[in-house]
């Protein structure tokens, strides 16, 4: 979102920002078939509601009456110790939540039999994506006899960045020795997210900001564009001797599954860069071509320190395959906005 060599635009040549990894290649997909455990704490309470085909009124009188049940406290407690499972990436004790046997197909086809290899998936996503979460909305809950049902939904799973993906779940569940387990699970792919929900992460930009040193000024504004599916900066630079303007749009690459922008300034140079995010920062790879017809690339850091600050690093540079200086650190003010 920011011209990757924020400070000096006109003297060290404009370099842009990197690209998300794609989600399914970071093995998020396979956090979400934990998903369907969760559902499974509630199904055995839930689904006799769902069937019920009596008034509202007396539905809702059902329910009460099965919410204080021990059959729905005892899920509760099922739920909670998952959720603590899940949040410390105990993958042992989630794969315990399916049967033995246990089918699970990914939406690419992939199948995985067996709870065993079930906890190595588990284990394989934790070490890949350490701290994300998953919710889940259930769409419907089929008794077929009382030991068996089918439950369906979306998955939705979130990194740390804010970024998500969603899958459509089809889960049987049989119970096993008054226990709930999840015998077969089919992930297939959900409908697209909009851009805007993948730019979410960094809405904290909106507005007005500034950086100064003892020759330039660099001042920028972000705004949302095309239904908030955009992000738009334009800043000014202004130095001793000129002013360079520059425009910058920032969006979401649903091909790729990325955040991406493209930049360009008042002298003819151009741009566009990928975004990932690494350990607490946005790690922006740059590729440029100059007014002149030189190419450069950078590695830069975005690093937010508080919804008012946040810091810049332009690092690895090139110019024309040639190895160039990093440049320092600057910190980066929001200003109150202009009337």
């Amino acid at each position: 979102m920011i011209n990757n060599n924020f400070p000096r635009a006109v003297n060290k040549k404009m370099e842009i920002p990197p690209r998300h990894k794609p989600l399914a290649n970071q093995k998020m997909k396979t956090i979400s078939l934990a998903v369907t455990a969760m559902a499974m704490a509630f199904s055995v309470v839930t689904s006799s509601v769902a069937a019920d085909n009596s008034s509202l009124g007396a539905q809702k009188t059902q329910q009460v009456a099965i919410q204080s049940s021990p059959e729905y406290q005892a899920a509760q407690d099922q739920f909670r110790k998952y959720q603590e499972a899940y949040d410390r990436g105990d993958a042992k004790t989630l794969a315990a939540f399916y049967a033995e046997d246990i089918d699970y197909i990914d939406q690419d086809g992939v199948e995985t039999k067996g709870r065993g290899e079930m906890e190595k998936l588990f284990a394989e996503n934790f070490q890949a994506n350490p701290g994300a979460k998953i919710t889940i909305t259930m769409e419907e809950v089929k008794s077929l006899t009382p030991d068996v049902q089918v439950n369906r939904g979306v998955a939705t799973v979130t990194a740390t960045s804010g970024l998500t993906e969603s899958t459509r779940y089809a889960a049987v569940l049989a119970k096993k020795n008054d226990r709930w387990q999840i015998c077969q699970l089919t992930e297939t792919a959900a409908p697209a997210p909009r851009a805007s929900s993948q730019l979410e992460v960094l809405k904290w930009l909106i507005g007005n900001w500034e950086n100064k040193d003892a020759d330039q000024t660099v001042e920028s504004k972000v705004e949302w564009a095309g239904d908030k599916n955009f992000l738009v900066r334009t800043f000014k630079l202004k130095g001793e001797e000129a002013e360079t303007d520059g425009w910058e749009i920032v969006g979401w690459d649903p091909d790729c599954q990325q955040i991406r922008s493209w930049i360009f300034d008042s002298n003819g140079g151009f741009g566009e860069s990928s975004w990932s995010y690494d350990g607490g920062h946005w790690l922006i790879r740059a590729s440029n071509v100059l007014p002149d017809g030189s190419r450069s690339t950078a590695e830069n850091v975005l690093t937010k320190i508080d919804d008012n600050k946040f810091t810049w690093e332009s690092q690895n540079r090139t110019l024309d395959g040639e190895s160039q200086g990093s440049l320092p650190k600057i910190v980066v003010h929001r200003i109150p906005s202009k009337p």
